[in-house]
């Protein structure tokens, strides 16, 4: 970026040595012209700044991620009694409103009335539940 901005100083330089009128019709245009050419050299610093900037952001962020990464490798989460999750105590609902399936606590059930995250709409818990199968003894707890 420094080269193009050297030619347009040299050639500025050239053009007050020629001493040329800048009234005349030539004079106008050429110092119109070197006009433009700085500004293009001034556009030019700004893009090439911005770049720079967004190189440095990018190379962070990279490394960000690379130890993330790293972290998340290195993590044995088979031990871990945090992640647990023990299904008696959570239950699959579909709002008879929307049809938002959803899964909730069972504490939430204490009232026997549920609000619907999405819809907004109360509605009472109906415990019983038809086999999906039919016949006695099935336990997939499916409705009908």
């Amino acid at each position: 970026m420094k080269y193009i901005n050297e030619k347009v100083a040299y050639t500025k330089g050239l053009v007050d040595g020629l001493e040329l009128d800048q009234a005349s019709n030539e004079g106008k245009v050429l110092v119109q012209v070197l006009d433009i050419l700085e500004d293009i050299v001034d556009a030019l610093d700004g893009i090439t700044e911005a770049q720079e900037e967004l190189e440095e952001y990018v190379e962070m962020v990279d490394d960000d991620l690379s130890e993330l990464e790293e972290f998340i490798l290195d993590e044995d989460f088979s031990d871990d009694d945090e992640f647990e999750f023990d299904e008696e105590d959570y239950y699959e609902i579909i709002c008879p409103e929307c049809g938002n399936i959803y899964i909730t606590e069972f504490e939430a059930f204490e009232n026997n009335t549920v609000v619907c995250p999405d819809c907004g709409a109360p509605f009472k818990l109906n415990e019983e539940v038809a086999s999906c199968c039919g016949e006695d003894g099935c336990d997939c707890h499916q409705e009908i």
